[in-house]
């Protein structure tokens, strides 16, 4: 795949307007991800956007792999950290503000670049270059819906592979080679600190109520202490709550669906937190529109949610979110949280997650991802909502 020098122009182009919102007079970006949204490349290279005039992409390893993805004029070596200077200079940057992405880069980095950097001042354009990304074009929705076709199969591979007795590795493994032969990537990039996801998770029973580091509703114990998220060595048992919360990805880009499962009757006190996650996830999502806050949007589902225990996890293991945006990466904008202002925009792509955790029981819940259009949203992922019986 590459991606058309259209798009990369672009997405290039709505950058710097953010830039020079900003007061920014350029940027230098390095992270992987957003290499690749704005240069066509994941190669090791430093890409210089000025806020006016053309970008430039130094690359440091490999040169000739980062000119053929990318659709940049400029592609050019890097050999050296002290050359930065007269990079940013044939760049028309010499001076000035200039941002850098400061919620990602790691802080030996930070002070290298400060050391050759002294007649720059340094800022932040992490939040801005998001804020880009979060709206997605045609193109990246055409790979979005792919990914999200590849969830839709997940329910009858679930009933081709699970089983009572096997562990939830066991049945990940299966799941995982499934959508390996659908296309999908393997990898889920995060953008937060210390997270990170490897298709997603399959929990069964108490497993989907243990907590852990991830600042998510459901974390689960992971095969071990050095992975200590997702699905364990723990044998499925018959009657309880099998959560499958599964990240499609195609192409780089992502969609996000959880479904609940059991072998044999679920107990019917989990049946109606199920329903209602069900309903709260339909109810937001007929008020999701252009316009209305993720804070709005959390709002309805806290209030839908009412005095019901478990929601969104338990006691002080509780979440402030019930939704998060989609695209290269799982954490992107825009975030249906507490305290989030911003509104929606046609074109955001997000993923809606109301979820129940019951202590030493598991958890029950749904999720789809949505694009939101000029007047409300569509959905992407199709998987049936139902409570699914093997």
């Amino acid at each position: 795949m590459t991606i058309p020098a259209a798009e990369i122009e672009g997405r290039v182009a709505r950058f710097q307007e953010a830039l020079r919102a900003a007061e920014l007079d350029g940027a230098l970006v390095v992270q992987e991800t957003d290499l690749v949204y704005l240069a066509g490349t994941g190669q090791s290279a430093h890409l210089v956007v000025p806020a006016e005039g053309e970008p430039a992409l130094f690359v440091r390893k490999t040169l000739e792999r980062a000119r053929e993805e990318s659709p940049l004029a400029r592609v050019e070596p890097l050999r050296s950290l002290r050359d930065l200077p007269g990079a940013l200079a044939s760049c028309g940057v010499e001076r000035g503000r200039l941002g850098l992405e400061l919620d990602v880069l790691p802080a030996a980095t930070y002070l290298a670049y400060a050391r050759r950097l002294e007649g720059f001042e340094l800022a932040d354009c992490s939040l801005p270059l998001r804020r880009v990304r979060a709206v997605k074009t045609t193109w990246e929705l055409e790979r979005i819906h792919v990914a999200a076709e590849q969830l839709s199969h997940v329910p009858e591979w679930m009933a081709r592979h699970a089983r009572p007795g096997m562990t939830e590795v066991e049945l990940a493994a299966e799941l995982e080679r499934e959508l390996r032969l659908a296309g999908h990537q393997g990898p889920i990039r995060f953008r937060a600190f210390n997270n990170e996801l490897f298709y997603g998770s399959v929990l069964a029973g108490p497993s989907g109520a243990v907590p852990g580091s991830t600042e998510t509703p459901v974390v689960g114990p992971g095969p071990n202490v050095a992975v200590s998220k997702g699905a364990s060595h723990r044998p499925i048992e018959e009657g309880e709550p099998i959560l499958i919360d599964f990240a499609g990805a195609h192409e780089g880009y992502l969609a996000d669906q959880t479904r609940t499962y059991s072998l044999g009757p679920l107990p019917r006190y989990l049946e109606e937190p199920y329903e209602a996650a069900r309903e709260i996830l339909h109810r937001v999502a007929a008020e999701a529109r252009p316009g209305v806050t993720g804070a709005r949007l959390y709002e309805k589902a806290m209030e839908l949610a009412g005095d019901r225990e478990g929601f969104m996890g338990w006691g002080a293991e509780r979440v402030s979110f019930v939704g998060h945006g989609i695209g290269l990466e799982i954490d992107e904008l825009p975030l249906l949280a507490r305290g989030w202002d911003e509104p929606l925009e046609a074109g955001m792509v997000f993923a809606l997650e109301p979820k129940f955790v019951f202590p030493e029981v598991g958890a029950v819940g749904i999720e789809n991802s949505y694009l939101v259009t000029g007047s409300g949203v569509e959905r992407l992922t199709s998987a049936p909502e139902e409570l699914i019986e093997l």
